[in-house]
């Protein structure tokens, strides 16, 4: 029994410094992302019947560099700076191409003003500018799709990419067929 104690804290001991060892995964420093999912939530006010849909993608990253401050910190606040500023391209960081399906291929949804798109900002999902490796979910709400403005049951898919802050753009992923106004 005494040797039994002595040598299973030893093996312990030995477990746990074999386990801590465990080496980072890596991943290069280009965004890699996959489509997993899409949450719809239908709902109905004042007669109009409404989805929001949370578009859900998995990401690796090999420098930690992704998102950006949805709110500047302050007026030299890096992330509302040339190239994030708003009149740049890079100002957002996730693009949703919405696609609209006619008979059997996809084409870009027409919005009634050029400009109007469904893209945005995600935020920093490091805190500091270290490089790290990452790797999680991002899920980004689209709300206000509304039976005024889309035919009940049109088919949509979207077109997703992201770029990280060194502008380095992710690959680009198609969500599964959606149904609107079925998600009641």
């Amino acid at each position: 029994m005494k040797y039994l104690l002595k040598y299973s804290a030893a093996l312990l001991l030995l477990v746990l410094l074999v386990s801590g060892c465990r080496e980072e995964p890596s991943y290069p420093k280009e965004p890699e992302i996959t489509f997993d999912r899409v949450d719809q939530y239908t709902y109905t006010k004042n007669r109009i019947t409404f989805d929001s849909l949370v578009l859900v993608v998995d990401f690796q990253d090999g420098d930690g560099n992704l998102g950006l401050r949805r709110t500047p910190t302050d007026s030299s606040d890096p992330d509302f700076q040339p190239p994030f500023d708003q009149s740049s391209p890079y100002f957002n960081n996730f693009f949703a191409n919405l696609q609209i399906k006619r008979g059997n291929t996809y084409v870009p949804y027409p919005f009634p003003v050029e400009s109007l798109n469904l893209n945005g900002r995600f935020p920093r999902l490091s805190l500091d500018d270290k490089d790290e490796t990452l790797e999680g979910e991002i899920k980004y709400t689209l709300t206000n799709f509304s039976n005024d403005i889309f035919d009940p049951r049109d088919t949509v898919r979207f077109e997703v990419f992201i770029y990280d802050r060194a502008l380095n753009k992710s690959n680009v992923v198609y969500s599964d067929d959606i149904v609107l106004f079925q998600g009641q």
